[in-house]
């Protein structure tokens, strides 16, 4: 049994949420996507080394563990439309920032400004749309995770293009035009009233939390809850790497600029294209099942980025990674949801973000110093190692002990 029940009646408009989530969703993170597009130039104009990179890198993702640590719970005690409203605006506020930027610690702030608002906005977006739906789940949060992953697709895109046309402040100037525009539609169109449009849970949302529940970590004493967010962990360990190397690793094999951002697109497409049906699948077999089988997919995948010496062949394996993580994002949250009580549901999906982007944190700040090194088959051989051991203690502390 669930922890998550079909209410008794549907929200009234669940399709119109979504497509605001969706969209608000994609402007959020195509400024995050330019950043990671042009790490290169961001490295040439800013004359940094490889190792500050990871410093960059790591900024985004400590402020998102804080602040996922510490405001997640607010969106399970009615707050989770401001939340999203705030998220938009500081995260305008981010890409203003590194569009002016001059030193390396403004571009550490304005990343960790970037963390800010995507923690509030992930915490109360996936929040709102495992109630929303709850028959649709999977699905849902595919469709949401698929927006993710367009805003990081569009965004190098965007950004290359921009950049050419003149030079690295005005890809951001026009992406944080873009991020204030949905911010002030969000503000007007948004359904003020969440509560005629998600489903309550069950619960007191009035009930006194100590700082160790509203952190979430106190779900982890359910192993369940302990096995989805070591999901998290295999999920998004290879992540970290991307974020601070797979421009620069692209680059030093040869690549393009321009043919970086077209790598984006081939493993993103297949993600968008297909996160529909991954999450439909997770709500068919289960997340368990689902999980299994797409970490199984990408753990040989990602010895193959580091083996490989053609950045033609890197881009087109990672089409076959993006057909396995259409399943294993939506597995990942799914199942934390599952294993949550119903009115901590935005403090679950928070821990698993947590947990996962943690690791990712640490693994982005330490794999540019990892890759010069010892190079990139020591680098992706060994996240492909950590991924197996996630998976498989996940997989083990899953299984409902027998009674």
């Amino acid at each position: 049994m669930t922890a998550i029940t079909t209410p008794p009646t549907r929200s009234r408009a669940p399709g119109g949420v979504m497509v605001m989530l969706i969209g608000a969703s994609v402007a959020l993170n195509a400024g995050n996507g330019a950043i990671f597009g042009l790490t290169a130039e961001i490295q040439r104009v800013h004359h940094l080394t490889t190792s500050e990179l990871g410093f960059i890198t790591g900024a985004l993702f400590a402020s998102i563990v804080v602040c996922l640590l510490t405001l997640s719970h607010l969106a399970d005690r009615g707050h989770a439309r401001a939340m999203l409203l705030i998220g938009l605006v500081v995260g305008t506020a981010a890409v203003v920032w590194f569009a002016v930027a001059g030193s390396l610690w403004q571009l550490v702030v304005s990343r960790a400004l970037s963390g800010l608002a995507v923690s509030l906005f992930l915490a109360a977006g996936r929040s709102i749309v495992v109630r929303l739906d709850p028959p649709n789940m999977g699905q849902n949060l595919g469709l949401l995770g698929a927006s993710e992953v367009s805003g990081f697709i569009i965004g190098p895109l965007l950004g290359s293009q921009l950049f050419r046309l003149g030079g690295l402040s005005t890809p951001f100037w026009i992406l944080a035009a873009v991020t204030a525009f949905a911010a002030a539609f969000f503000a007007i169109r948004f359904p003020s009233d969440m509560g005629a449009v998600v489903p309550e849970a069950d619960g007191d949302a009035e009930e006194q939390l100590t700082r160790w529940q509203l952190s979430g970590l106190d779900l982890l004493r359910d192993r369940r809850v302990v096995a989805a967010a070591l999901f998290g962990v295999a999920m998004y360990l290879p992540v970290g790497v991307y974020d601070s190397l797979w421009a620069k690793y692209l680059h030093d094999l040869g690549a393009s600029r321009d043919f970086i951002g077209i790598s984006l697109t081939l493993w993103g497409v297949p993600l968008i294209v297909l996160s529909g049906a991954g999450g439909r699948l997770v709500d068919r077999i289960g997340p368990r099942r689902a999980l299994a089988g797409g970490l199984c997919v990408m753990v040989p995948v990602l010895v193959l980025y580091g083996a490989l010496d053609s950045y033609w062949i890197v881009a087109s394996v990672a089409i076959i990674e993006a057909c396995a993580q259409a399943v294993t994002m939506p597995g990942a949250q799914a199942a934390m949801a599952q294993a949550c009580p119903p009115s901590r549901t935005a403090a679950g999906q928070g821990l698993g973000a947590l947990t996962g982007l943690s690791m990712a944190g640490l693994i982005g700040t330490a794999a540019p110093a990892i890759y010069q090194e010892w190079g990139a088959l020591t680098l992706f051989s060994g996240v492909a190692a950590g991924v197996a051991a996630m998976s498989i203690v996940a997989l083990r502390l899953s299984v409902t002990p027998t009674r």
